[in-house]
């Protein structure tokens, strides 16, 4: 087992299929080539999932890697950001007895339906894990929405891991005119990536949504930055629901929505306790 050499985490073309003690086994979204990343993103390992796997296992012993909690927490972005988003939420939640596991996807190169994918290959290959909850922001609402409507067999994990909350960050609930307009021109396609079509009123009108028999809520957090970027590209905060049992609205004088630390209280709460 030798030192390879240090990555930047591979937020633009890597997505997250293994987690373990911040350990995570990747898979390019082009070549389809895995490696495995140490929890300083020094890559250990590449080539096949089995492979990757198998090195980890050597290290898992040789290391003396402790043994992860039985509870995990998943932290889905949104479409153009990464995983580092998620800093200040993830520092609240390893004060407790918890994995925390912020997955990295290839937005800009991936329908939500191949993320969605990609989520349960991730879910299925989980390792001791008991319980899940999951906390998006953004469009990575429409990656957990598909991945929980699909068809059973594709959710294995199901069969010894329990759902328990779900917490939706501004989830994209209602066309926004920029995707609209890009998604009608092939070069804006290229460029910024099939999730674009995602995003436009037919593909969101025919959203399944969170499977009713899961306990979530949807909270809507107008910060200073977001409702600046929700003016500028058309994204409509008219028709937000709210009066509905699953649903919160709350406004920050942040800029950053996830630097408010109202709304990262009520998402800790939340996902701890099942309510608000």
């Amino acid at each position: 087992m030798n030192f390879d050499f240090f990555t930047f985490g591979g937020a633009l073309f890597w997505e997250d299929v293994f987690f373990y003690q911040k350990w995570r086994i990747q898979r390019h979204c082009i070549t389809k080539k895995y490696r495995l990343l140490d929890s300083w993103d020094i890559r250990r390992a590449s080539g096949t999932f089995e492979k990757c796997r198998k090195t980890f296992i050597e290290y898992m012993e040789s290391y003396e890697i402790t043994k992860q909690p039985n509870r995990m927490i998943i932290l889905l972005h949104g479409y153009g950001e990464g995983k580092n988003i998620f800093k200040n939420l993830w520092r609240k939640f390893v004060l407790t007895n918890v994995s925390v596991a912020s997955i990295n996807y290839p937005s800009l190169f991936r329908s939500s339906r191949e993320s969605a994918l990609q989520l349960l290959f991730f879910l299925n290959h989980m390792e001791g894990i008991e319980e899940v909850s999951f906390v998006t922001k953004g469009a990575g609402n429409l990656i957990l929405e598909q991945a929980l409507n699909m068809p059973i067999e594709y959710q294995t994990f199901t069969t010894t891991t329990n759902i328990k909350n779900i917490v939706e960050i501004n989830p994209i609930i209602k066309e926004c005119f920029w995707c609209e307009m890009i998604s009608k021109i092939k070069i804006f396609n290229f460029i910024f990536g099939p999730m674009i079509n995602d995003m436009t009123k037919q593909n969101l009108k025919n959203s399944a949504g969170i499977p009713l028999q899961l306990n979530h809520i949807r909270i809507y957090c107008e910060s200073r930055g977001y409702r600046f970027f929700a003016k500028l590209f058309g994204f409509s905060r008219t028709d937000t629901p709210n009066n509905k049992k699953n649903n919160l609205n709350i406004k920050t004088n942040s800029f950053k929505t996830l630097n408010s630390q109202e709304l990262l209280n009520f998402v800790v709460k939340f996902i701890n306790n099942g309510k608000i």
